[in-house]
């Protein structure tokens, strides 16, 4: 019987003891972190979403940044510029279209058009352009160094503005999902195509 009774003892410290020490490594787990803005070094953005990744003095890739990207998702269709067009900087560069909604974008950089991207699965990039005045364009535009802070900024702006319209499209924690500007009402991607991408058709 004293033999059951110490048995039992050690077995209920030994279980107590476990969950003491499961409830401790949970507490001091590390919190799942958010999704971090996608920055690569040698890319300029402009306040629109765009950037400009500079190859060499004589070409520059051109395209969407990490929020725009995650916004619309997959493009259902992109209107591009024609190889050989001179685009200014802050001039539209691409209308593109996702579901029955549509949204332009400019310009980074002052540059003529060598290429353009046709290949949907691949969004590193839209065209490629051989840029002029090159530096100036640059000095314009938010940097490396400022970049994550500016995206941890626009990404605070919008859910702090839609993310209670979006509760079904959130992930948990918050975070924003791919594509969740499909899920705007017209009023809503009206103002938000407006605040984010400073244009308004």
């Amino acid at each position: 019987m004293v033999v059951l009774i110490v048995a039992v003892m050690f077995i209920a410290i030994i279980a107590i003891s476990y969950w003491r020490s499961r409830k401790i490594r949970q507490e001091t787990r590390d919190p799942v972190p958010e999704r971090t803005p996608a920055v690569t070094p040698g890319v300029y953005y402009h306040p629109a979403h765009t950037f400009a990744k500079v190859m060499d003095d004589n070409l520059v890739k051109v395209g969407m940044d990490d929020f725009a990207r995650q916004a619309f998702g997959q493009i259902d269709a992109i209107k591009l510029p024609s190889v050989g067009r001179i685009l200014k900087q802050g001039e539209i560069a691409w209308e593109a279209k996702v579901g029955d909604k549509k949204v332009s974008q400019p310009m980074p950089v002052t540059g003529t058009v060598v290429e353009v991207n046709k290949d949907a699965e691949d969004s590193s990039w839209i065209i490629k352009v051989k840029p002029l005045s090159l530096r100036q364009s640059l000095a314009n535009l938010i940097s490396e160094t400022m970049a994550v802070s500016w995206m941890n900024a626009v990404r605070a702006r919008f859910q702090d503005n839609y993310s209670s319209s979006l509760v079904p499209v959130m992930q948990d924690g918050g975070e924003l999902v791919d594509g969740f500007a499909r899920h705007l009402q017209n009023g809503q991607w009206e103002e938000f195509r407006k605040e984010f991408f400073n244009n308004a058709g």
